[in-house]
């Protein structure tokens, strides 16, 4: 707000993003074109729950002093070895054209709400915004045109909260051995999915478009567990859903139908190899259908449910282009491996590697299609391979495309179409959900201390265990705190309440309706290890907010 004290009008709206953490210089105004004689700064609204939202100064700079963040040197070799893609470019040619982009995103931002319509008037797609949909993230307007897409299309929260009761030792029973239960009733899933299903014609199904700030959405009671659920049950059945839609263990069954294992899960060397697609032999699209309502629930709030995706499934929900080398290869490089081959080897050689080859393909799932009538009686000549060749690209490329359907119309459902025009898939799969990578920096940066110093041993053993962990192990402690297995998520650091007069090397507690965990003393790092990390595998009831006998 600016101009006369008792007449201040807005000048300008500034989006900060959630996931930055910390104090960070954030720039609120700037190109002034006249003289303002008071300025103020409102806080509008606040979505992490107020921790430190203080001004901590203001500071002004001249455009011609004002630092663009970007010189020479950091285009240099040695600091770009995390990016092999630049490898072999000059550091001078690197720097400008990024000072290319900044101008870039300058005159992007003077005309980008031009490019996207009102959420309610979005009809079809923006192919005008897909060539320069890289560079989106540069733009300053773009994060509060998002949230501004997303509040006006909430449908307000709903009247009351749905609870369910959920036994989660029949879903690990099934877990284990999912071919007990082929209908896969068990399941956390399917559960809560029929718990949530309207029982009467005056119920209405949850539609998921509610304020950012409805962190809770229904209400667990976990049979035989004693729990009050105030959001660390809500928080620990959306992980549960997710370790069954797509199991991190690589070495366990998939409990539920929807989603498989890629291909690439089976070759060692592949860098997608953790990956999962919707299963195209699947066909219970309400399922989908709901699945995408759920993502949609989480970008527009601060869960998360983990589905661990390939970059061409997340590329194709938002409606990005796609490839069969750049993007299929995230799904089953072996076979993109395989069509190269075929389609560069000469005629002598082809019939030694491919000469038994008929007209099918066989999909992720195992199943056979016949790429002509009585395809599989058919052998594939060397004259016609480049024929065979696009009919493999084509039904491999289209596998799922009726799954993935099914999820985007649950997704379009709740998120309204500009809001995935304007983000990109590595940015929705980190708002879907969250950051799969879990460095110790971000914990530091979410992480709270309350009753105890930053300086005391077992905070010092705690970051130490931590560091040793592998990402799977944090992802299991972030779990054991806070219900989450994936950032962003803040976490408490309290001392534990001693029971007896030496708690020293106890397992730590946790609260995952508060995200805080509760450190007893530790005679030793090691010891501090040990105890997180079993605590991290193996205390995932929750079983001290009540007895049992009182539900």
């Amino acid at each position: 707000m600016a101009g006369e004290a008792e007449h201040l009008k807005q000048v300008n709206d500034v989006h900060v993003d959630l996931n930055i953490m910390g104090i960070h210089d954030v720039c609120v105004l700037e190109n002034a074109s006249q003289h303002y004689k008071v300025i103020e700064i409102r806080i509008k609204e606040c979505k992490d729950d107020g921790i430190d939202t203080r001004i901590h100064g203001i500071k002004i700079k001249s455009t011609r002093e004002r630092d663009v963040g970007l010189n020479i040197d950091i285009f240099k070799k040695e600091k770009c070895v995390r990016y092999p893609k630049l490898d072999g470019y000059d550091s001078e040619i690197l720097y400008r054209r990024s000072i290319l982009l900044q101008r870039f995103a300058v005159l992007l931002d003077s005309v980008i709400q031009y490019l996207v319509p009102e959420w309610e008037f979005s009809l079809g797609s923006f192919n005008m915004l897909k060539s320069i949909k890289p560079i989106l993230p540069l733009s300053k307007k773009r994060l509060s045109m998002l949230d501004t897409f997303l509040r006006e299309s909430e449908l307000g929260n709903p009247s009351g909260m749905p609870k369910l009761f959920i036994n989660r030792q029949s879903a690990a029973d099934h877990k284990s051995d999912p071919s007990l239960d082929p209908e896969c009733k068990n399941t956390v899933f399917n559960q809560i999915y029929e718990g949530l299903r309207p029982k009467n014609r005056l119920d209405k199904p949850l539609d998921y478009r509610w304020s950012s700030r409805y962190d809770q959405w229904w209400e667990c009671k976990f049979a035989a567990e004693g729990i009050i659920d105030q959001g660390g049950g809500f928080r620990d059945s959306l992980a549960d859903m997710g370790d069954e839609l797509c199991p991190t263990a690589a070495d366990t069954p998939v409990p539920l139908p929807y989603f498989i294992r890629s291909p690439n899960q089976y070759h060692e060397e592949d860098a997608n190899r953790d990956m999962y697609i919707p299963n195209p032999s699947c066909h219970d699209y309400s399922k989908y259908h709901w699945i995408g309502q759920l993502m949609g629930a989480c970008l527009r709030g601060k869960e998360s449910l983990v589905l661990s995706m390939s970059p061409f499934i997340w590329k194709k929900l938002i409606g990005d282009d796609v490839s069969w080398k750049r993007d299929f290869s995230t799904v089953d490089r072996a076979e993109v491996k395989v069509m190269e081959t075929m389609e560069t080897i000469d005629q002598v050689n082809y019939k030694a590697l491919f000469g038994e080859k008929v007209w099918t393909v066989s999909l992720s799932d195992g199943s056979i299609d016949q790429l002509k009538e009585h395809g599989d009686t058919i052998g594939v000549s060397c004259e016609e391979r480049t024929e065979y060749i696009s009919a493999v690209i084509k039904a491999r490329m289209k596998e799922c495309d009726e799954q993935i359907s099914a999820i985007r119309e649950g997704l379009l459902s709740v998120v309204p179409l500009p809001v995935l025009e304007l983000l990109t898939w590595d940015e929705v799969e980190k708002r879907v959900s969250g950051d799969a990578e879990i460095t110790i920096e971000a914990l530091k940066k979410t992480s709270h201390y309350e009753d105890i110093e930053q300086t005391e041993a077992r905070v010092k053993y705690l970051w130490e265990a931590l560091s040793n962990f592998s990402n799977e192990d944090r992802s299991r402690f972030l779990r054991f705190v806070t219900g989450r297995r994936r950032l962003p998520a803040p976490i408490y650091i309290c001392p534990l309440k001693a029971l007896k007069e030496d708690d020293t090397d106890a397992l730590p507690e946790s609260s995952t309706c508060s995200n805080t965990v509760y450190l007893p003393n530790y005679s030793s790092a090691k010891i501090a290890e040990e105890k997180l990390r079993y605590a991290a595998y193996n205390c995932i009831a929750i079983d001290t907010d009540m007895s049992t006998w009182d539900e």
